[in-house]
């Protein structure tokens, strides 16, 4: 489960903001979401990217990216699966 990779509270929610479908050759999906506190307040952003494929010795599906308010990475995780 996605929560499980991220630096968040129980009682913190993930409100999709938007996805986005590249159509380059590995057909990439990102989907951003908002971390808001019990409080209701913005406490930073998640994107995953779906699909990833990296000109490395490594080959991974997923790259999870975590920042906070002032846009500073907090977790930046790859993974084969969710």
């Amino acid at each position: 489960m996605l929560r499980d990779y991220l630096k968040i509270d129980d009682s913190d929610r993930l409100v999709e903001q938007s996805v986005l479908r590249l159509n380059n050759r590995g057909q990439e999906d990102v989907t951003e979401w908002s971390i808001v506190g019990a409080d209701g307040k913005h406490k930073g952003s998640v994107a995953l990217f779906d699909k990833l494929s990296t000109r490395r010795s490594y080959c991974v599906s997923y790259r999870i990216t975590q920042t906070d308010l002032h846009g500073r990475v907090v977790v930046d995780h790859l993974t084969d699966v969710l």
